[in-house]
């Protein structure tokens, strides 16, 4: 290697460096234009774009460089000729460390619209769109935002198994493998293993990790793999505390995303506004009755994805909100560790976010008599005993939650599909790459 690549600066450190600078830059090689005695190479790294001007031999050089070719660039800091008045860096010396070969896709739109399917194929040369990776940008500052969070309430950070005994939900919707001479599942969520935690005494816990659901609904919200941030308390009053935490936790991220990505929402487009304390709570009877009257046919006792956006509008519209808390959900469609509240309801409640539901959470039941007599009578024989057992030794009074952060980004970018705030999403079709 000619140039020391321990020298590199990013783009927007090096536009900010005095005129007759010496400097090195390294990234991709986005556009190219001979202009005979010059050439002009538009570099683009992390941080932004930079052009560099060849001149004479150096132009010679370069005038064939493949585009998104990788290069380490040597040159000079120089107030910029060009109508923006940015600076340029005028070339001494390069190195091609990866040459590009004709790309598949056009993912910088240039007269060519590529749609989903085909980006999602070529997803590491999609993301070098920087509106595209302003998106995962958001997302890491997003996860960044709740662990700043659960630290500061004094949550400890939890590491579940994804390799279960059982599965951890009603059993549908769970993938299943050879485990030596067992059956394994892949966890659907951390749940029974963060109620098992509270057993030792930690009292509050929390986890952001992978789970995996055999989710056959091929939607703009689903998929087969997701990130879920789960967290859980014990010696709660009621339900209504896992929802104040909630809250705390989506003002925190909303406000910290506008404070810190303001680039990134400029160049996405997208305005958010950071919800106001308390959020709307609507009970599920109340809220049937609603999209009723919006000309809905609720067909259960839950509402399905075109019924929560059209509450969403609802909410919006008389609250001036983008957040609600569904409330009181009837035992008939609750997990069987849900409490229940009486008169077939339950202390649990779903959190929609601009009508797309982001967060299920609840208050458990912790009492193992009622919590072996709820399973059985929701029919599931197999729950493990390792898991009732934790209820069997003192177990306290506990809720928690968990949420979506695809869909968080989903619905604070306004993306139309989940999988666009997926770096590498897996669906019933898509197991590569």
């Amino acid at each position: 290697m000619v140039l020391d690549i321990n020298k590199r600066i990013y783009s927007n450190e090096a536009l900010g460096k005095k005129g007759g600078s010496r400097i090195v830059v390294g990234g991709w090689a986005e556009e190219v234009r001979d202009l005979g005695k010059l050439v002009f190479i538009i570099l683009r790294d992390r941080e932004g774009k930079i052009q560099i001007t060849a001149k004479d031999d150096l132009a010679k050089k370069t005038r064939d460089l493949p585009r998104e070719s990788v290069i380490l660039a040597k040159g000079v800091i120089k107030e910029g000729k060009q109508k923006s008045g940015a600076k340029e860096l005028l070339l001494e010396d390069f190195e091609i460390l990866s040459k590009a070969d004709t790309l598949p896709i056009e993912f910088l739109g240039k007269g060519v619209e590529t749609d989903l399917s085909k980006r999602l194929d070529y997803r590491f040369i999609d993301v070098r769109n920087p509106k595209i990776s302003a998106i995962f940008k958001v997302r890491s500052v997003v996860e960044a935002l709740a662990t700043e969070f659960f630290v500061e309430k004094g949550f400890l950070r939890i590491d579940s198994p994804k390799i279960l005994g059982a599965a951890s939900e009603s059993g549908a919707n769970v993938f299943s493998f050879p485990y030596f001479d067992k059956t394994g599942f892949l966890a659907q969520s951390p749940q029974f293993y963060k109620q098992m935690a509270l057993a030792t005494g930690f009292d509050k816990v929390w986890e952001l990790a992978p789970v995996f659901r055999a989710e056959k609904h091929n939607t703009t919200r689903h998929t087969c793999e997701y990130t879920s941030l789960d967290f859980e308390m014990a010696f709660i009053k009621d339900y209504g505390e896992v929802m104040d935490v909630l809250e705390e936790l989506l003002v925190h991220v909303i406000k910290g995303v506008k404070a810190q990505c303001r680039d990134e929402l400029e160049l996405i487009g997208a305005k958010i506004d950071v919800p106001k304390r308390p959020f709307p709570r609507i009970t599920m009877s109340e809220a049937v009755e609603i999209v009723k009257k919006m000309g809905a046919k609720v067909e259960d006792e839950d509402l399905n994805s075109a019924e929560e956006a059209m509450l969403g509008e609802y909410v919006k519209k008389k609250y001036k909100h983008d957040f609600v808390f569904l409330t009181e959900f009837p035992w008939s469609v609750r997990p069987f560790y849900h409490m229940k509240l009486g008169k077939g309801k339950t202390c649990s409640t779903d959190l929609l976010f601009k009508g797309l539901e982001i967060t299920t959470a609840a208050q458990r039941e912790h009492r193992y008599d009622v919590l072996a007599k709820q399973a059985k009578e929701k029919g599931i024989q197999e729950v493990t005993k390792e898991y009732l057992d934790s209820f069997k030794y003192g177990m306290p009074p506990h809720g928690g939650g968990g949420t979506g952060i695809a869909r968080v980004v989903k619905q604070i970018l306004n993306l139309e599909n989940i999988r666009e705030a997926i770096l590498f999403p897996r669906d019933p079709e898509r197991i590569v790459p």
